[in-house]
């Protein structure tokens, strides 16, 4: 935990509340090449748990090989355009569909990195959904697969 009287190193352009200033001062040690005024606003505007999700996507990228000459940027762009990452819900939802192909036999479904696509109906489901509501919609996809396959 931060004291509370703890002060960041380039103090903060608007005042942070104490999870704000906690996910601040992460940030700043990420070593991201990005101001201080972009983090400071990212630590406002976008949930703790997102701007996690995020960075460790965009390092878990570029640790596998994938060029990201502004990894700072890289971020602010998936912050702002709200794009899925892969996460621990995302991983977890990957494997249920996988099981759910296979015991179902439905060879149709095709899964990705981010999503899962039926190729009867063309409907895509992103893997980045609440576990439980994944696997309402994967069964309820699958359904639908059924009937367009039987028409």
């Amino acid at each position: 935990m931060i004291p509370e009287n703890a002060q960041s190193p380039e103090k903060p352009i608007y005042k942070l509340t104490r999870e704000q200033f906690e996910i601040y001062c992460w940030l700043k040690k990420q070593g991201l090449n990005t101001d201080d005024e972009t983090l400071n606003y990212w630590s406002r505007k976008y949930p703790v748990k997102r701007i996690f999700e995020v960075v460790m996507f965009a390092k878990s990228r570029r640790n596998s090989g994938q060029s990201i000459r502004n990894i700072g940027g890289w971020i602010h762009k998936i912050l702002k355009t709200d794009a899925p990452v892969v996460n621990d819900e995302s991983q977890s939802n990957r494997e249920y569909a996988k099981r759910f192909m296979e015991t179902k036999r439905w060879n149709e479904l095709k899964i990705y990195e981010k999503y899962v696509r039926d190729e009867v109906t063309g409907d895509d489901l992103p893997l980045t959904r609440p576990s439980d509501d994944f696997k309402r919609e994967i069964e309820s996809l699958y359904q639908r697969s059924l009937l367009y396959r039987n028409l």
